[in-house]
């Protein structure tokens, strides 16, 4: 691991030519890893895990901006199941002018969770956890809370957390629910949900929507492929649903890596 300030210059653990430096590094009980500079008189916190979120968030950090820096705060999904690369279709941002979360698949909004409401939460009703958002020329950010004296009944402490899914969905790890992901088939765009319909082709009518089948094709049908291992499947339904031939997709592989993607087309029939 290799740390540096933001102008680039690496922050110093350890230096036999110096003997000044007290750099102590702190795992808080919040799951946030800090370095703080201890001969300082504020003891400078000099970096933080909570600044640079994955596809996680827990208790405390931050989804947002830092106007000042410009850093963002925001979750990047998995390619895949074990797949932790940064290429993921997914990302989960807060809209700092509509007051909302909000869902992306290669930039383009794939669910939202509403307006934030005076009482605390949003207009999808599960969505019940104990929300702060700041708002300044400094920052602006989103924040979900929980009590540290919250315990469950085998006495262990109850850790909420999200995790953004390769799929899309957020996964509220404290009490089960998912939000987005699968549940956004295409077109279903009902306010309890979130989902937004994908953009397409007007081929594309409120009959169509996406649904897990398995079999097999009675006749021959039309294929396409692609070997692109970069895809999530969820960018193969993307694709499929933007070509108005396209009538469904298989990917073959495990769950790490897609090694070739089926495109199911609808035969032409010439008249």
């Amino acid at each position: 691991m290799k740390l540096t300030y933001s102008r680039g210059d690496p922050v110093e653990f350890y230096s036999s030519q110096s003997s000044t430096t007290n750099i102590t590094a702190i795992l808080e009980d919040s799951g946030n890893f800090v370095l703080i500079d201890e001969n300082s008189s504020s003891q400078q916190v000099l970096w933080q895990s909570f600044d640079f979120p994955t596809d996680t968030v827990l208790p405390g950090m931050k989804l947002g901006i830092n106007h000042r820096t410009g850093q963002t705060w925001s979750l990047v999904s998995w390619l895949s199941d074990i797949v932790p690369t940064p290429a993921g279709a997914f990302t989960l941002e807060w809209d700092t002018n509509g007051k909302e979360l909000v869902i992306k698949r290669r930039d383009v909004i794939y669910w939202t969770s509403g307006l934030f409401t005076s009482n605390t939460s949003f207009e999808i009703p599960s969505l019940d956890q104990s929300f702060k958002i700041v708002s300044n020329a400094g920052e602006d950010y989103l924040m979900f809370n929980v009590s540290p004296k919250q315990f469950t009944a085998q006495g262990q402490r109850n850790f909420s957390m999200w995790q953004l899914k390769y799929d899309g969905s957020i996964a509220d790890q404290s009490t089960g629910r998912t939000y987005g992901g699968t549940a956004c088939t295409g077109n279903n765009t009902d306010i309890d949900g979130g989902c937004e319909r994908w953009s397409g082709p007007a081929c594309r009518s409120n009959r169509n929507s996406f649904e897990l089948t398995s079999g097999s094709f009675v006749n021959k049908v039309p294929r396409k492929y692609d070997d692109n291992s970069s895809l999530s499947i969820s960018d193969c339904k993307d694709i499929c649903w933007k070509d108005c031939q396209c009538v469904g997709v298989s990917t073959i592989g495990n769950n790490a890596t897609i090694l070739d993607a089926r495109f199911f087309m609808e035969a032409l029939h010439k008249t």
